[in-house]
């Protein structure tokens, strides 16, 4: 009797699926530099229009698009490491001042001064509770109900940032420059106590947002608190 020719399942059965090529070259990844006619052959789409370049093309593009997502990163790397390293020197000249001044008045003016210089602020106001001040500490015109009305602003934290803040709030905080001011940060002054608050404006609205980090904003409030408790006793 004759041998019967295979049939299309036993040569289907011969067949590589598409992974096990896919895994197989995955193992072997020197396959086609031993098949290099085999490699001349091969053509994959271009991922950015409709014609055909070379595998070693594409790989070859692949690698750039790597070393250009690596450069990025790496730039934003060294650019945080700047800001910080500028932050960094911004809060120890902040710092040298309050612990240099020699009184109340030197602090408040010094204080308000270094800010908008160091940090770009375009108004810094500083403000005491009222049944806090005395002849040697005057620092705000406020009443006792938009002292409480601002505190309530700034709530239960030590510091928070504004976008929206009410005009009224925002003249008694700001006064002539009120109507530049478009953010505003509030930092508590003795967080537990709350013996007062300095207001930071700024005429960009993104400046002081809501949803910003309030860490160094917080620091900012506690080395003045500090330097105001070596010259008053509250």
């Amino acid at each position: 009797m004759s041998k019967q020719p295979s049939s299309n399942s036993d040569n289907s059965k011969a067949e590589l699926s598409e992974q096990e090529v896919v895994s197989y070259l995955e193992q072997h990844p020197d396959l086609l530099l031993k098949h290099q006619g085999l490699l001349e052959k091969m053509q994959v789409p271009h991922g950015t229009g409709s014609g055909m370049v070379s595998l070693i093309e594409r790989q070859v593009e692949l690698l750039r698009e790597k070393n250009r997502l690596q450069e990025d990163r790496l730039l934003t790397l060294v650019n945080n490491a700047r800001t910080n390293e500028e932050l960094s020197e911004k809060l120890h000249r902040y710092s040298l001042l309050l612990s240099t001044t020699g009184g109340i008045e030197e602090l408040l003016q010094g204080a308000a001064e270094s800010l908008q210089q160091h940090f770009d602020i375009d108004a810094v106001s500083v403000h005491i509770k009222p049944e806090y001040q005395s002849d040697d500490l005057q620092a705000s015109e406020l009443s006792d109900k938009t002292y409480s009305a601002i505190m309530d602003t700034l709530g239960n934290d030590s510091c928070s940032c504004h976008s929206e803040l009410d005009d009224e709030l925002t003249a008694a905080l700001f006064g002539d420059q009120s109507s530049t001011i478009k953010s505003c940060a509030l930092l508590a002054l003795d967080a537990p106590h709350r013996i007062g608050l300095i207001a930071l404006g700024s005429s960009e609205q993104d400046r002081f947002s809501p949803h910003m980090g309030t860490l160094i904003l917080s620091r900012l409030g506690e080395q003045f608190s500090a330097a105001l408790l070596r010259h008053h006793d509250f």
